[in-house]
């Protein structure tokens, strides 16, 4: 099995996710527990132990966490994984490459509706991409503080894990919520990048009318709304080997 896994991470990204959808999927006597040997047996790999949790997740989202969670402790973690000391203790569930923005048990959407509250930066910053991550309707309403939020950084990723939650099947409860509203907003952002986002998402959306009527001054930006409205958008960054909602 961690060949296997070394495999999935070895490959490139269609490879790599066709290798992963395989074992989210394997219906081989015992290979929940393979999976979870392997992420017990001591590996030095951050990066195995990440993907084996975050497929067990992916095989069952109601499966207790706390087996799961005992196999983070901070030096298994990836150093893009870890977040400086705050004030306040980050929760689990803004581990999302882990797959615990997917794991019901801990209510990963209702956390990440407190963070965004309330904590630091980089901190609600992963909370918004986890919302996308989450799979779930009920991340919308959330992921509204995140559009409106005081950060650019935050905004932008908001507009992508709408987008994200749209390519994952919710395209019509998309367009039905007021975060399209609110994508269209952004569309006159202070910032280049959360516009680009925002526009990306709505074209995801399908909402070409929209874009024609909130056409951008800049010949920059309308060359890239163009390309949006001939479907050339360029797919999001892979949360793990396995996403297939870019």
């Amino acid at each position: 099995m961690r060949s296997s896994l070394k495999e999935v991470l070895r490959s490139p990204d269609p490879e790599a996710a066709a290798l992963a959808t395989e074992l989210v999927r394997a219906e081989d006597t015992g290979i929940d527990d393979a999976i979870l040997a392997v992420a017990t047996c001591g590996t030095r790999s951050g990066a195995v132990v990440t993907l084996a949790i975050r497929i067990l997740v992916e095989r069952d989202r109601d499966r207790a966490p706390a087996p799961l969670l005992a196999l983070v402790p901070d030096g298994r973690v990836r150093a893009e994984d870890r977040r400086p000391s705050w004030p306040v203790k980050a929760p689990i569930v803004t581990r999302y490459r882990f797959g615990f923005s997917r794991l019901r048990q801990l209510d990963p959407v209702g956390q990440y509706e407190r963070v965004l509250d309330c904590y630091p930066t980089a901190v609600r910053m992963d909370a918004a991409v986890g919302l996308g991550d989450s799979g779930d309707i009920s991340a919308l309403d959330p992921l509204a503080k995140a559009l409106k939020d005081r950060f650019p950084a935050v905004r932008t990723l908001g507009a992508d894990a709408v987008r994200r939650l749209g390519n994952a099947g919710l395209r019509e409860t998309v367009r039905e919520h007021p975060v399209r509203d609110l994508l269209i907003e952004l569309l006159q952002d202070t910032l280049r990048e959360t516009r680009v986002a925002a526009a990306r998402a709505l074209g995801s959306l399908g909402e070409f009318e929209v874009l024609e009527e909130h056409r951008p001054k800049s010949a920059r930006e309308q060359r890239e709304w163009a390309r949006i409205r001939q479907g050339e958008i360029p797919p999001l960054k892979r949360i793990w080997p396995g996403d297939l909602t870019i």
